[in-house]
C-alpha cells in the first residue's frame, strides 16, 4: 500500500511540473532505452561538496551500472555535464583537482591583460566599486560578480562545445536545473549552449549576476530545486540514484561570517524542498547522502576529501547498487559514453553580436581570430580575455555553431555594462611613520565612457587630504589606428615636511601647480605607449620660515612651457607584489622657465625601471630610479624629487630627502604566505625584506652646480597585504645616518603602491 501511495505522489508531483519542462518532449530521453529500466542519476547542489558526485560515479563504473539520464543542479550540473558529455572519471577528477576554482570568484581582469590606460586607472583607484553615475541617477551591478570568470572556468573545464545542440544528443542525455528569478519556478535547460546552461545552474543569486537565456532571467537551480528527483521522473526515469550533498545547518558558534549567515538562511528554504523531493523516491530507487562534515560550500581545497566521501557512501550501498548493474550490456554503453573529445576547432566564420557602444572593428581587432585557422579552447579563451580586458563589458560570451562541412562558426556576444556609461571609483591613502609624518588622502575618479565608437572618454579625478588633486582629461582615439589625442588640465597641491637632523619640524614646503597638457601618442601594444605633449605649467612654492627669510618672500611664483616626450611600458601583473613583468617609465621635458623675473631653460629627465620574477611562492623585484633637473642658466631648481619611506630609502620618513637630482636602486624579496583562494576578495599576505641604496644631490636649489653626495645604504622588513582597498604594508626600515639621526622608522600605509 505504501509503495502504491509513493507512486501516486510521484505522478501527481510530476504532473504539476509539466509547465516547466517545455524544452523537451516528455519521456524523450528514456524512449531510447530498451530491455531494461531507464536509470537516472540525480546530482544535487552543494559547492565544493560536489566532489562526492565523482566518487559515486566511480563506484557506478566499478559495478558496471549504465546511466541513461543525468539531471543536475549547480555543482551537480557541472559534474554531471562533464560525465554526460563524454569525460571519464579520471578526466573529471583531473579537472576538479587542478581547476583554479578561486579564479571563478573574481571578475577582476588580470593587470597584464588590460590596456595600459586601464591599468593606470585601476592602480590609482583600488576601491573598484564601479558605481554607475549619470543623468538617470546612481546604478550598481546586479551581483558582486558579473559571471565572466565563472564562464571562463566552465569553458576551461569543458573545452570546445557547440552552441546549438539538444542535450539528448550528448553521450548521456542531460538536464541542468536553474531558477526563474521572476517567479522562482524551476527551469529545466535541455538545449542550446551546454556551457551557458551549466553556468545558469551555478549562478548564486546576489553573488553572481543572473544569466539571461531564452528570455528568462536565471539563477542557481538550488533556489527552486536542489535535488531534482521530480524532473528525472517527469522525463521518464524508472529508477533513480540520487546524491544529496546540501550543507547541514550550522551550529551557533559556526555563524561567524556574513556568508555563513546567508548560507544558513538559504539552507532553511533549500532543505524544505529537498525533503519534499526525497519523498518522491520509491523502494526501487537509491538515495546517497555522503558524510561531508568539515567540507564547506567554498572549501574547494578539500575536493579530494569530498571525492573519497562520495565513493565511500556508494561503496557502502554496494548491495543495493548491484540491482542497477547491467554487466552484459555495459561495454557497449560505455563505448558510446566515452565520446571522443575534440579540443580543436576550425573557425570558418566569426559572427559578432555587438551590444556595446564600441565599433565592431575595435572588438574584432582585439579578438585576433582569423577565419580558416584552427584554435584550441585555451586560445579561444585567451581571445575572450583580450576583449574583456578593455574593462568595457558586463559580459563577453562565445559559442560555436557547427557548419555542414564540419567547421565551426564562432559567435561572440559582447554587452556593455548595463549600469554605465559613467563610472565612479575611489581610493583611500594613509601613510604613517608613528612620528611627526602622516599623510591621509581620499580620492575619487569619474570616467564617462562611450563618447565615440573607438573608446573616447572623459576622465576626472578629485583628491583631498594632505596632498590634493583636481584633474580633468578628454581622451580621444583616432579611429582604430592605435593613435590618440588628449587634453588634460590638472591642479596639484603637495606638501613636504621639512625637518632638521634631529627630526624637529622646520615647517612645510608646499608646491602648488596648475598644468595644461596637450598630448598625441600611439598605443604600441596593450603594454606600451609612446607620446609627445606640449606642457604649460604655472604655480608657486610656499616656503617654510627659514627659506622665506633667505628669499625675502614666503611665495615663489613660476611659469614653465615646453614639449615632453614619454615612453611607457608596463607588463607587471601587480603594482606592488608582481610575479612577472617589466615596467619602464621614461620621460624628458625641455622647458622654458620664468622664475622671479628670470628666464632660463631646463631639462627634466625621469627614468624608472622595475623587473619582477617568481618561483613557487617566492617573489623578487628589482627597481632603479634616476631623476634629475638640469639648467645651465638658473640657480634655482623648479623640479624637486624625493626619497624616503618604506622601500624608497627605508629608515627615513617619506619624502624626507628631496633635491633636484636623485638615484635609487632596490632589490625586494617577498614570500606569499596565505591567500583566501575561494572568496570574492582574494587577499594574499606577503612577508618580505629589501636591500636599498640611494643618492640625492646635496643642494635643493642650486640647479647649475653639481654637488657631490654619498650613497646611502638602507634596508627593511615588512608584512604586506593585497587587500580589497589596495596595498596595506606594515614595515620597519633602517638606513645609514648620513642625512639625519632619525634613520629608523616604523611604517604603516594603506593604498600606497610600492
Amino acid at each position: 500500500m505504501q509503495r502504491l501511495t509513493n507512486r501516486l505522489m510521484v505522478l501527481l508531483f510530476s504532473f504539476t511540473l509539466c509547465s516547466d519542462l517545455t524544452a523537451a518532449p516528455v519521456h524523450a530521453p528514456c524512449q531510447k532505452v530498451v530491455n531494461r529500466p531507464c536509470t537516472a542519476l540525480v546530482l544535487g547542489g552543494g559547492g565544493a561538496r560536489g566532489g562526492a558526485h565523482l566518487g559515486v560515479i566511480r563506484q557506478l563504473e566499478t559495478q558496471k551500472i549504465p546511466i541513461d539520464l543525468i539531471v543536475g543542479t549547480s555543482i551537480g550540473a557541472f559534474v554531471g555535464g562533464l560525465y554526460a558529455s563524454g569525460h571519464s572519471p579520471d578526466d573529471i577528477e583531473k579537472i576538479l583537482q587542478t581547476l583554479d576554482w578561486g579564479a571563478g570568484f573574481t571578475d577582476k581582469v588580470s593587470r597584464d591583460e588590460m590596456p595600459l590606460r586601464r591599468t593606470q586607472q585601476r592602480d590609482h583607484y583600488a576601491i573598484r566599486l564601479d558605481i554607475g553615475l549619470g543623468t538617470d541617477g546612481v546604478k550598481v551591478p546586479k551581483g558582486l560578480l558579473l559571471g565572466q570568470a565563472m564562464a571562463e572556468l566552465i569553458q576551461h573545464a569543458y573545452g570546445v562545445q557547440s552552441a546549438n545542440q539538444h542535450f539528448d544528443q550528448l553521450p548521456i542525455p542531460f538536464r541542468a536545473i536553474a531558477t526563474n528569478l521572476r517567479n522562482k519556478d524551476t527551469v529545466v535547460l535541455a538545449q542550446g549552449s551546454l556551457l551557458a546552461a551549466v553556468q545558469a545552474s551555478m549562478s548564486i543569486p546576489g553573488v553572481v549576476q543572473p544569466m539571461r537565456l531564452d528570455g528568462k532571467v536565471l539563477v542557481d537551480g538550488g533556489v527552486a530545486n536542489n535535488l531534482p528527483i521530480s524532473v528525472a521522473r517527469q522525463l521518464g526515469a524508472t529508477r533513480i540514484i540520487a546524491v544529496a550533498i546540501d550543507a547541514p545547518l550550522r551550529e551557533e558558534a559556526q555563524l561567524d561570517s556574513a556568508f555563513a549567515v546567508t548560507e544558513q538562511l538559504t539552507g532553511f528554504l533549500v532543505r524544505q524542498e529537498v525533503e519534499q523531493q526525497k519523498k518522491l523516491l520509491t523502494a526501487d530507487d537509491l538515495l546517497l547522502e555522503p558524510r561531508l562534515s568539515g567540507i564547506d560550500t567554498l572549501g574547494f581545497e578539500k575536493m579530494g576529501l569530498a571525492i573519497k566521501a562520495g565513493h565511500a557512501s556508494a561503496k557502502a550501498n554496494k548491495a543495493k547498487l548491484a540491482t542497477f548493474a547491467r554487466p552484459e550490456s555495459y561495454a557497449s554503453w560505455q563505448q558510446v559514453q566515452r565520446k571522443r573529445l575534440d579540443n580543436q576547432s576550425q573557425i570558418s566564420k566569426v559572427t559578432l553580436h555587438n551590444q556595446s557602444a564600441l565599433a565592431d572593428e575595435v572588438l574584432l581587432e582585439r579578438l585576433q581570430i582569423t577565419p580558416g585557422e584552427t584554435y584550441s579552447a585555451n586560445q579561444l579563451t585567451s581571445a575572450i580575455h583580450r576583449l574583456y580586458g578593455l574593462d568595457q563589458f558586463e559580459r563577453v560570451r562565445h559559442q560555436l555553431s557547427m557548419q555542414p562541412d564540419g567547421s565551426q562558426e564562432l559567435l561572440i556576444e559582447a554587452e556593455d555594462k548595463s549600469w554605465g556609461p559613467g563610472f565612479l571609483n575611489f581610493n583611500f591613502l594613509m601613510d604613517d611613520d608613528f612620528s611627526s609624518n602622516r599623510r591621509v588622502q581620499l580620492a575619487a575618479s569619474y570616467n564617462r565612457t562611450n563618447l565615440s565608437p573607438y573608446g573616447a572618454e572623459w576622465y576626472n579625478e578629485v583628491a583631498i587630504g594632505t596632498d590634493k588633486l583636481f584633474s580633468s582629461e578628454l581622451y580621444w582615439p583616432i579611429y582604430n589606428s592605435g593613435s590618440f589625442v588628449a587634453a588634460k588640465a590638472y591642479r596639484t597641491v603637495g606638501t613636504l615636511i621639512v625637518e632638521d637632523n634631529e627630526g624637529l619640524s622646520l615647517g612645510d614646503f608646499i608646491r602648488q601647480e596648475t598644468v595644461l597638457a596637450l598630448r598625441a601618442g600611439m598605443n604600441l601594444s596593450d603594454d606600451a605607449q609612446l607620446s609627445a605633449a606640449w606642457l604649460d605649467k604655472s604655480g608657486r612654492y610656499q616656503l617654510p620660515a627659514f627659506f622665506a627669510n633667505s628669499f625675502q618672500s614666503k611665495y615663489l611664483h613660476f611659469t614653465r612651457q615646453g614639449p615632453e616626450l614619454k615612453l611607457q611600458w608596463d607588463s607587471l601583473d601587480h603594482p606592488s607584489f608582481p610575479e612577472r613583468g617589466i615596467k619602464l617609465d621614461l620621460s624628458r621635458q625641455w622647458l622654458d622657465d620664468i622664475f622671479r623675473g628670470t628666464e632660463a631653460s631646463s631639462i627634466n629627465t625621469s627614468l624608472e625601471l622595475i623587473a619582477a620574477t617568481s618561483w613557487q611562492n617566492h617573489r623578487l623585484k628589482g627597481r632603479w630610479l634616476d631623476q634629475r633637473y638640469q639648467s645651465a642658466d638658473g640657480d634655482i631648481a623648479l623640479e624637486q624629487y624625493s626619497l624616503g619611506g618604506l622601500l624608497n630609502l627605508s629608515g627615513y620618513p617619506r619624502n624626507y630627502l628631496y633635491s633636484s637630482a636623485l638615484k635609487f636602486g632596490s632589490l625586494v624579496y617577498m614570500y606569499k604566505m596565505h591567500e583566501n583562494r575561494f572568496s570574492f576578495f582574494q587577499s594574499p599576505f606577503y612577508l618580505g625584506g629589501s636591500l636599498e641604496r640611494g643618492w640625492v644631490k646635496d643642494s635643493i636649489w642650486q640647479a647649475a652646480n653639481a654637488f657631490s653626495a654619498d650613497w646611502v645604504w638602507a634596508g627593511s622588513v615588512f608584512l604586506g597585504w593585497d587587500s580589497p582597498i589596495g596595498t596595506v604594508m606594515l614595515g620597519y626600515g633602517q638606513a645609514q645616518s648620513l642625512y639625519s639621526e632619525q634613520n629608523q622608522q616604523l611604517y604603516l600605509s594603506i593604498g600606497q603602491w610600492y
